[in-house]
Formats: C-alpha cells, structure tokens, sequence
C-alpha cells in the first residue's frame, strides 16, 4: 500500500512539471512572436518615417488647379508689310476661315510710315492657325510676345463668393417671407436683398467677362509700310510755250481791264457830262480858269 501511494506521488510530480514546461515554453513563445510583431510595426514605422508619402498616399498634396487651368492668351505682333492695305485684306479673309472677328482697325499716317493697328479676337483652338496666316504678310518681324494667365483662382473665388452671396440673400427672402421683425427691419432687410443682387449681377458679368476671355485668345497686331516721299520736278517750259502763255496772259489783262470800265460805266458818264458842260461854258466865255 505504501509502495503504491509512492508511485502515484512520483507520477503526479512528473506531470506538474511536464504542465510547467509547456506553460513556460508557451509563455516563451508569446514574448517571441509580441516581440517580432514589436519589432515588424518599428520596421513598419521607420519605413513610413522615411518615405512619409509612399506611407500615407492620402495626406501627399493636391492642386485643386491642377488639370483645371483657364489661361487668357494675348499676342503682342509688329511687322512691316509690302502693301498695308493688301496685307488688312488678307488679315480680313483670313478672320472668315475660323470663328474669329476683328475688335478694332485703327489707320493713321506719319512722316513716310502708314501704319494699322489691329486688334483681333479667335477661339483658343484656332489661334496658331491664324497667327500663320498672319506670319505671311510679314516682311520683317520687329517683336512677336505672347503672353498667357492662369484665372483658375479667379474663377473658385467667383464662385465661391457668388455661392455665398446667393445664400445669404435667400436667407432674406426667407425673412420677408415669414415677415418676422418690425417694419423697420423688413424695411432694412429688403434694402439688404437690394444690395446683396447688384452683387450678385456685378460677380456674374465679371465671370462672364473671364469666361470670354478664357474662351477667345487677343492678337494685337501693328502693320506698317514704309512709303517714299514725292518730290515734284518743275520742268522750265520751251520759248514758244512761253510766247503762248504771254500771249493769253496779255489777252487776259485787256479782257479784265474791259470788264473793270465796264463795271465803273455809271462814273464814267458822270465825268464826261461833266467835262461837256465845263467845255460848253468856255466856249461861251461865261467861264475862265
């Protein structure tokens, strides 16, 4: 009986201890593998520090521009030309190949140059079209600029404030409709209402006008042609040209000099009746001098 009570205490410690090797291995397995999950978010953090967008594609910048431009084109163009009006007239047909038209034509002369300013105005699509249109006019080219702006911003902040604008008057109307407030205050909410829509119609013209501009490219050109001065040659005319000339200018003389006694006739007849009678008494010798 003793012999078998040993046994059963021998057999219950190699248990216990085999229970403890296996919570102990365990329990070393779980620091293993916190550890290597410990030490893979350090790697993972340290790579994100290093390539911090590769890491967080949603916080790497974005333009709210980008893809989104609206540029205003402007050419700037002076050449010479051989004929400026030929060369206006071929600008002119040019226009009528694309949507396009001519804004201003203005012609003015100085000391042997005639020059045209010409402003025209031509679909963004069409603009590199027409400028080589233009380019064959040219003799030689004095400068050709062009120039764009970027009126993306200017367009988020028209509409934004035009989106403001809108809601802030709707809010208004919301009031009058209700008619919550004194008379007063109905009375300022409409002048409000007033003043709010002039805004409102200033913010939509100046988004049509960029909205026009965007749309359509300026090309301000300046044609001129250089022309020579005229020096008239006075030609000494032949002997018999001048006898002839003396001649009609001598008949011309005596043809006035009829027409002036004839015009003073009345004076005339007044001092020869005077001189009759002045004779008439002499004769008689009723007078003497």
């Amino acid at each position: 009986m003793q012999k078998l009570i040993a046994v059963l205490c021998v057999v219950g410690l190699c248990s216990c201890s085999s229970k403890k090797s296996e919570m102990s291995s365990a329990d070393a397995i779980g620091v293993e593998s916190v550890a290597e999950a410990a030490m893979t978010e350090t790697a993972a953090s340290a790579g994100k520090a290093a390539n911090p967008q590769q890491a967080s594609p949603a916080m790497a910048f974005k333009d709210p521009y980008q893809g989104n431009s609206k540029l205003i084109k402007t050419l700037h163009y002076r050449f010479e030309v051989a004929n400026i009006k030929k060369s206006t007239e071929a600008i002119e047909a040019a226009l009528k190949k694309y949507p396009a038209y001519m804004e201003s034509s203005n012609l003015r002369t100085e000391y042997q140059l005639v020059e045209n300013h010409v402003i025209l105005r031509v679909q963004n699509e069409y603009f590199h079209e027409l400028l080589t249109d233009i380019d064959a006019q040219a003799l030689a080219v004095e400068f050709r600029n062009v120039s764009t702006e970027d009126v993306a911003k200017d367009f988020v902040d028209l509409e934004s404030r035009l989106r403001t604008k809108r809601e802030v008057e709707e809010r208004y109307r919301d009031i009058l409709r209700k008619k919550a407030g004194t008379i007063e205050e109905l009375l300022e909410t409409e002048k409000q209402i007033g003043i709010l829509h002039e805004e409102i119609e200033a913010t939509i013209s100046r988004v049509n006008y960029l909205r026009e501009q965007v749309n359509y490219s300026t090309l301000k050109l300046e044609l001129y042609q250089h022309i020579q001065p005229t020096v008239a040659i006075e030609e000494t005319p032949a002997w018999g040209e001048r006898f002839s000339d003396a001649f009609s200018t001598g008949l011309q003389g005596v043809a006035r000099l009829l027409l002036g006694l004839v015009y003073i006739w009345p004076l005339l007849l007044v001092v020869a009746t005077a001189t009759g009678i002045v004779m008439f008494l002499k004769r008689k010798g009723r007078v003497s001098f």
